[in-house]
């Protein structure tokens, strides 16, 4: 019997997550002889989940909610973005050592920039909504664009100020949403929207810059509540498909040292819409 490379996803709940489909499909185009798994893990039994995955010698992971923080002290390394985000989305098995890694801000940037085609976020003014590991994962992203003003809106301020030594502003929700019309670029990473509570927003809004982009993290459901209002106002707007599949595609790249085509794993979210 040949032994099969085992990864897979690993969270709760997971009932809606695309991502088995974007790497078994994947593995099956690339010819990689591997399997991606659903590992839906209840939280009284994340520790004995996560020792027998391991005893398993599972490949990789790709964690989410309720995980990425959680996960930390079963791994054996991780890298810089995961050190200074306290944030894991992806694990690798590298000779037996798990190592985590975060790529939820350049996931998130390189599929905005595609997106939109645009270059660089130069001399832009940002509002991040939220400030839990996506969102300072985002934030750090960010820092490397000139002139870049980034903003932050949180239900905790404090819990900002504790987290990053160098910021901008900090404003409740309630004042963010007085000052819209400031920024050209506003993120949304707050899980406030998913399905199945698909008609709450973390804020509303009346007034916006025109042409003004709105990115939410959120791809199940397409269109959130958020960036609905958004796009009533004239907004641009983009959901988090763009990264999700940049997540993927950055994942197998490191896990097999593959570059896959982009491409084909867009039209594979495309046929499920």
């Amino acid at each position: 019997m040949i032994d099969i490379n085992i990864y897979g996803i690993l969270g709760n709940p997971l009932d809606h997550s695309l991502s088995p489909l974007l790497q078994n499909e994947t593995y099956k185009k690339n010819s990689i002889d591997a399997q991606f798994q659903k590992f839906q893990v209840q939280e009284e039994h994340f520790e004995n989940e996560i020792l027998k995955l391991k005893a398993q010698s599972v490949e990789g992971l790709i964690v989410t909610i309720p995980y990425k923080e959680r996960i930390i002290p079963y791994l054996d390394e991780l890298d810089i973005t995961a050190k200074n985000t306290g944030v894991v989305n992806i694990v690798h098995n590298i000779d037996g050592k798990y190592v985590g890694f975060n790529f939820d801000g350049k996931a998130w940037l390189s599929g905005l920039l595609q997106h939109f085609h645009l270059q660089n976020l130069d001399n832009k003014n940002v509002l991040i909504i939220g400030f839990g590991g996506a969102a300072k994962s985002i934030y750090f992203e960010l820092l490397q664009f000139n002139n870049i003003n980034i903003d932050i809106a949180n239900r905790k301020i404090e819990k900002v100020k504790n987290s990053i030594d160098t910021y901008n502003r900090i404003f409740t929700l309630d004042e963010a949403e007085k000052r819209m019309s400031e920024y050209d670029l506003v993120i949304q990473t707050t899980p406030i929207g998913m399905w199945p509570k698909i008609n709450e927003s973390p804020v509303k809004f009346s007034n916006i810059k025109q042409g003004a982009i709105f990115s939410d993290i959120i791809y199940n459901p397409p269109s959130t509540a958020f960036l609905k209002n958004a796009s009533q106002l004239g907004g641009q707007v983009q959901n988090g498909l763009s990264m999700l599949i940049q997540q993927n595609h950055k994942a197998i790249k490191m896990w097999f040292q593959k570059e896959v085509n982009y491409e084909e794993m867009q039209n594979l979210i495309k046929k499920i819409d």
